[in-house]
C-alpha cells in the first residue's frame, strides 16, 4: 500500500506540474486572454483523481489516525473549481482574461493547504 501510496503522490505532482507550466507557458499572452490548453485540464483532473486515491490509502493504511477532512474538504473543493472552469473553458476561442490566472491562482492556494494545513490528526 505504501508503494501505491506514492505512484499517486508522483502522479499528484506531475498534475500540479502540469496545471502551473500550462500558466507559465501562456505568461506572454497575459493582457490578451490566455487559452485554457490541453495541460491544464489533465493536470487538474489527475490531481482530482490521484488526491481523492491518496486520502483513501491513508485511510486505509492508518486505521489509528484520522485525515483532516476540513482541510481535505476545502482541498476538493478547490481543485473541482479549477477542473469545472478549465472544463467551461476549454474550448472557447475567446477565453476571459480572469480564468488562466485564476487557476493559477487557485492551484497556489492548494498547494498552501497542502504544506500548511495538517494531514493527518493523530488519534
Amino acid at each position: 500500500m505504501e508503494l501505491a501510496n506514492n505512484i499517486l503522490l508522483i502522479l499528484h505532482f506531475v498534475g500540479l506540474a502540469s496545471l502551473l507550466s500550462g500558466f507559465f507557458y501562456q505568461l506572454k499572452d497575459w493582457g490578451k486572454g490566455m487559452k485554457v490548453n490541453a495541460g491544464i485540464l489533465h493536470g487538474a483532473w489527475l490531481q482530482l483523481i490521484t488526491g481523492m486515491g491518496m486520502v483513501g490509502l491513508i485511510q486505509a493504511m492508518h486505521g489509528t489516525e484520522q485525515v483532516n477532512n476540513l482541510v481535505m474538504a476545502v482541498k476538493t473543493v478547490i481543485l473541482t473549481v479549477i477542473f469545472f472552469v478549465a472544463y467551461s473553458f476549454n474550448k472557447k476561442e475567446n477565453t476571459p482574461t480572469w480564468v488562466v490566472p485564476s487557476i493559477a491562482g487557485l492551484t497556489v492556494v492548494n498547494i498552501a493547504l497542502a504544506v500548511l494545513g495538517p494531514i493527518m490528526i493523530p488519534a
